[in-house]
């Protein structure tokens, strides 16, 4: 069972589970999930390298202590034609919070945490996506990495979160 509760707190975010898009540009900036833009932006990365997920989402969820998180996920199920090697037989699940960053994770529960900024450029993410879906996620085989950078728009969602976090503090 996961530690994270992810059932959604309302009906607040956006999915690709019945094979929608995502929504990009201005139309996507919403004050209460701040994130969206960066969840576009990876998306458009992953599309880029050819990793489609089957779902795609962002939202708000309740963490394990009660307090809300942001998050963003990519998720290809066992079996998916993207994954190789080990990937396919344990699924693939790439995802960020506010709280945590980056981590990837399979069906059998491996987990690693990606070794990147919280908000690291999107085409980062999609070369560990890559990295896992070749791979699986393997403690042996970890992502390394091929650059330092951060999301060209971070500065906006650092403040963002910045105020998401008062806003939680102060409900």
């Amino acid at each position: 069972m996961s530690a994270i509760d992810e059932r959604p707190t309302r009906s607040t975010g956006k999915s690709t589970q019945d094979g929608a898009r995502p929504s990009m540009g201005g139309a996507t900036r919403v004050l209460m999930l701040p994130q969206l833009p960066y969840a576009d932006a990876v998306h458009t990365a992953l599309r880029g390298v050819g990793l489609l997920p089957a779902c795609y989402e962002a939202g708000l969820r309740r963490g394990r202590t009660g307090t809300a998180e942001l998050f963003v996920r990519a998720v290809w199920p066992v079996g998916a034609p993207a994954l190789a090697g080990p990937a396919r037989s344990r699924g693939l699940t790439i995802a960020w919070s506010h709280v945590t960053g980056w981590s990837a994770h399979d069906a059998e529960e491996s987990c690693a945490l990606l070794d990147v900024d919280a908000l690291a450029a999107p085409e980062l993410v999609a070369d560990a996506a890559g990295h896992h879906a070749r791979h699986g996620v393997d403690e042996t085989r970890p992502w390394v990495a091929p650059a330092d950078g951060r999301w060209s728009e971070a500065v906006y969602l650092d403040l963002a979160i910045a105020r998401f976090k008062t806003a939680e503090v102060n409900r």
